[in-house]
């Protein structure tokens, strides 16, 4: 699918208010039946709506303009963002959104999504509404606009609180980067300029949570004491297999309900369908880009207790791609993945009766030791919740430092 150039844009709508009515059997995208106005904020910056594919496209192209001279960013999938939108994602079930754009001189300089998932607010037992897929170029009326236009729906929408960013669920994406802009963000994590920050701090949103990203450096020996508490895990009972690539359905059908299971009491996470589920991290596609040695499942007595998802870090790969995903971008992939020097460990669920059998040290030397022979340098960990000290306490134990910091804002909107 051709793109749109960024300096594209549609007619003026003149501030009227524009409904398409259609059912949810009609409509392809969730955000076709959004009612909103065109909001004139100055006399060259405007808010518009997204109610319709070609401003979609806008809607995605937006970073291209803003990280255009950027070295560390990695452009998100087409495909990713519009299977995401789309109302046979099981998230849209309990979930709906509106999405804008904010143009300066007719030309779109910036994105938003406001976002509501009727689950969540039913597991806090609060309306909070998000924002997220922010983006904009650095100019804080247009950024303010934004934000503004995100507020006032979640307003008419009757939520008490905003919070963001998050791109609808914490693990698509969430939080401004706080600390360590001068790399490439890893895959599943989020990447924003500094000046983010201040966009944040100028329109009253103030910190609800730190996300940690660890590094570990795989040039130094693995420390004894995270070998020593691998033993004594062995040494309990607990065995270690890899993930079957080519039985992945059966696989993933105690998978997914483990998943569910240990990641019910996570920041953020809320319950939900495993069919949910299968449309996350790339689950559909796992038979393909699952790394079976770096998938580690433990097993007591024969049943699947704790698992470590890793991979390497495809990011190094994603960046060249510039959002395509095509045939020529599979064979860059498969020509390229074999001269990765970085892993990334993204989840480890152990269920609530083991959690204090060093299995998670156990996974996490075993990955270690699989990188090192591999010659990976590094390898990344997280996020993980600031006051998930059980996580932290764990990944202490490997050696690892933290190397950068997301952040989480919110704001009340009960007194606006």
């Amino acid at each position: 699918m051709k793109l749109l150039r960024h300096n594209q844009f549609h007619k003026h709508r003149g501030g009227r208010t524009i409904s398409l009515f259609k059912s949810n059997q009609q409509r392809t995208y969730i955000f076709e039946s959004t009612t909103v106005r065109t909001k004139h904020i100055a006399q060259t910056i405007q808010v518009d709506p997204v109610q319709n594919l070609k401003e979609f496209k806008l809607f995605y192209q937006a970073p291209f303009l803003i990280y255009r001279d950027d070295a560390f960013w990695v452009a998100p999938f087409w495909s990713e963002v519009n299977d995401f939108f789309k109302t046979k994602n099981p998230f849209w079930s309990h979930a709906e959104c509106a999405l804008f754009l904010v143009r300066k001189n007719n030309v779109v300089v910036g994105r938003i999504a406001a976002i509501i998932d009727d689950k969540f607010c039913e597991t806090v037992g609060e309306k909070i509404g998000f924002f997220g897929f922010f983006e904009c170029v650095n100019d804080d009326v247009a950024a303010h606009a934004l934000l503004q236009a995100a507020q006032e729906w979640l307003i008419e929408k009757k939520m008490n609180v905003m919070r963001g960013p998050i791109d609808g669920r914490v693990d698509v994406g969430c939080g401004f980067v706080l600390s360590g802009f001068d790399s490439r963000p890893s895959i599943l994590s989020s990447y924003t300029p500094e000046y983010y920050l201040t966009f944040a701090e100028e329109f009253g949103l103030q910190k609800i949570r730190d996300l940690f990203l660890y590094s570990i450096d795989l040039t130094k020996p693995i420390p004894p004491r995270l070998e020593e508490k691998a033993q004594h895990c062995a040494a309990f009972g607990v065995k270690l297999r890899a993930f079957h690539r080519l039985r992945t359905g059966r696989e993933l059908k105690w998978w997914i309900y483990l998943f569910l299971e240990t990641f019910a009491d996570h920041w953020g996470y809320v319950p939900v369908s495993p069919e949910e589920v299968r449309t996350r991290f790339g689950v559909k596609q796992l038979r393909w880009i699952v790394d079976p040695r770096l998938f580690l499942i433990a097993e007591y007595k024969g049943s699947p207790v704790a698992y470590l998802w890793a991979t390497p870090e495809y990011n190094q790969i994603f960046q060249r791609m510039k959002g395509r995903l095509g045939l020529k971008q599979l064979i860059q992939f498969l020509l390229l993945k074999g001269h990765i020097r970085t892993g990334k460990l993204h989840f480890v669920g152990i269920k609530k009766e083991f959690r204090d059998k060093n299995i998670g040290s156990y996974l996490n030397y075993s990955i270690l030791v699989e990188m090192k022979n591999r010659g990976y340098t590094s390898a990344e960990v997280g996020w993980i919740d600031e006051e998930n000290t059980a996580a932290h306490t764990t990944i202490a134990i490997t050696g690892a430092t933290v190397y950068k910091k997301h952040r989480v804002f919110q704001k009340s909107l009960q007194s606006i």
